[in-house]
């Protein structure tokens, strides 16, 4: 089977026409063995578990599982990076506003310099 080897459980579920309920049960029932879950506390399970649990049916749904991991990922990635984006907007703004009382401030220096060295 080509495609990832592993899914998410939201994906899981999605390929296997269940509810991530129904995938989370299986899971703790141990029928989906070779779960594994990743640092940010992400659940992932192997694809060839989803087979064995009859889950999920090989032939059929090899294309779907490839389409459907890449469909979430694709989706996960464009989340992640508009969060990013509004972090950058947000910090962008902050020193927007630092850069634009700095100048004022450098502005009110030069009117004291001007006039020190006018008297």
């Amino acid at each position: 089977m080509q495609g990832p080897t592993y899914l998410n459980q939201d994906e899981a579920a999605v390929v296997c026409g269940k509810s991530k309920d129904t995938i989370r049960r299986y899971r703790r029932g141990g029928r989906l063995a070779n779960s594994r879950q990743r640092l940010d506390g992400t659940v992932e399970i192997a694809v060839s578990d989803l087979v064995a649990a009859g889950l999920l049916d090989p032939l059929a749904a090899a294309g779907d599982v490839a389409e459907v991991a890449t469909r979430s990922r694709v989706e996960r990635d464009l989340v992640t990076s508009r969060q990013e984006l509004e972090v950058m907007r947000t910090q962008n703004q902050g020193l927007q506003e630092r850069f634009e009382h700095a100048k004022a401030e450098i502005e009110f220096l030069r009117s004291l310099l001007r006039q020190t060295a006018v008297a």
